[in-house]
């Protein structure tokens, strides 16, 4: 006979102190990941300054092109292995069904190793292929190709989702924060002894080796204590049973993040190309300190997904429904807050860590951090589709917001500058709030229909 369903005041009681668990949880998890950011950014008002001081803004300049490079050929290439880990794999490990955990794991092992080769070879070929284009002397590009292996060690998603998967967040910000302060101590180095380019960009390579040799490590520890077997390493080279809809969870969420992140790293290369490295230097500069200013609410996504999953999986719509707006009012206020913040200092922090005055720093910062207050606005949506499995959505809406402002991006730089990029980060971000503000809003709607009706 069926348990009947409690609808009293408990429920109602239970239903919310559920509701409060979750949003605290959130909350919890993200301030041991804001701790570790703090600590980054502490670091990085050093190595910066120190790495302009010693080789100076031209060739920072080149070197902000080569990591943006880099890391646009990362983005584009590495496939969201963790959030496949953690929409599939999280009720196989809790409920300690090891083999098909297992299961889970050993693909996503083996998409983070593919997606790394194809990153190398994708890296070299863009060098040879569009070094010219971009406006990049044979020197330059001679240099990025010694930077290219560092795409092997680059992906660390399975060893992050292992980690997000166990909760076990203060790993990975301390994991985090030892490869950042290697590249601080190499980059002191760098500038008292007064080397060159070179050895600014393996100090950045090192750091980057280090945290996947750590994330590593420590997740093959982490897998050897929480679960009973050993992980069956046959499984890497012989996949087990088939996993419905993995490959398209996988690629749909991928696809979206790729997107995204093509068009934030092409403002960087496109603004050296038509600008000059001076000025690629300062629009990336600026962008990482408005960045670093809303980071505290960009590492609540890495707590959202498991507790959103959690909800789902419980069919608890009404909670999810109910962090979603927490979620979302705690952010604007935060971005509120940034804003007036960097149109106070910005300008001002940005001039220090480039050891140079900027005309209207303040402008462009400000024009940043509106770009990024619009952007962490959408922290709550995106992993609540996602969740919901509406990934063809949040393609259109990457593959909409992008086709509408690669023109914008060309035609408002020449406009104004660097302000013109950043004023065109502004509105793609403002297209992809309003649209998934829409969705949400609909999906919950309809979630709480069929909930009424069962």
């Amino acid at each position: 006979m069926d348990k009947p369903e409690d609808t009293g005041p408990a429920a109602d009681i239970a239903d919310e102190k559920g509701q409060k668990s979750a949003y605290s949880r959130i909350l919890g998890n993200t301030s041991v990941l804001i701790v570790g950011r703090i600590l980054n950014a502490v670091c990085s008002f050093a190595f910066i300054p120190w790495t302009v001081r010693t080789i100076g803004l031209d060739s920072f300049g080149v070197m902000m092109l080569i990591i943006t490079y880099v890391m646009l050929v990362s983005d584009l290439t590495q496939l969201q292995s963790w959030q496949s880990l953690l929409h599939y794999g999280s009720s196989y490990f809790r409920n300690r069904e090891q083999r098909g955990f297992y299961t889970i794991l050993a693909f996503c092992i083996r998409v983070d190793v593919m997606s790394s080769i194809v990153a190398l070879l994708v890296g070299l070929a863009g060098i040879f292929l569009f070094g010219s284009l971009m406006g990049w002397s044979h020197d330059v590009c001679v240099i990025a190709a010694w930077s290219m292996p560092t795409l092997l060690f680059m992906n660390t998603d399975w060893s992050l989702g292992i980690m997000r998967l166990m909760g076990r967040f203060k790993m990975s910000t301390t994991v985090e924060f030892a490869g950042t302060a290697v590249r601080t101590i190499a980059t002191y180095i760098g500038y008292k002894m007064h080397y060159g380019l070179g050895f600014f960009l393996f100090s950045w390579s090192l750091s980057l080796f280090l945290v996947f040799a750590a994330c590593t490590g420590v997740a093959a520890l982490l897998i050897r204590d929480q679960v009973a077997s050993p992980f069956p390493w046959r499984l890497l080279f012989m996949p087990g049973e088939r996993i419905p809809g993995i490959w398209k969870f996988t690629f749909g969420t991928s696809f979206s993040q790729i997107l995204e992140s093509f068009f934030r790293q092409i403002s960087t290369l496109m603004v050296g190309t038509w600008l000059g490295t001076a000025d690629a230097a300062i629009y990336r500069v600026g962008n990482q300190i408005t960045k670093a200013m809303v980071k505290p609410a960009v590492m609540m996504i890495p707590a959202i997904y498991p507790e959103f999953v959690k909800l789902r999986d419980e069919r608890n719509w009404d909670g999810l429904g109910q962090v979603v707006r927490r979620l979302l009012k705690t952010i604007c206020l935060f971005s509120v807050l940034v804003v007036v913040v960097a149109f106070l200092i910005g300008g001002h922090v940005l001039d220090f860590m480039l050891h140079k005055h900027i005309d209207d720093g303040h402008v462009l910062t400000s024009i940043l951090a509106l770009s990024a207050m619009l952007d962490i606005a959408q922290i709550p949506f995106e992993p609540f589709l996602t969740v919901m499995r509406k990934i063809r959505y949040l393609l259109v809406v990457k593959i909409i917001a992008t086709t509408a402002c690669i023109p914008a991006l060309f035609f408002l730089m020449r406009l104004a500058g660097i302000n013109g990029a950043a004023l065109t980060n502004a509105v793609a971000y403002g297209i992809i709030f309003a649209l998934y503000l829409i969705k949400t809003h609909s999906v919950l709607q309809q979630t709480r229909r069929e909930a009424a009706s069962d």
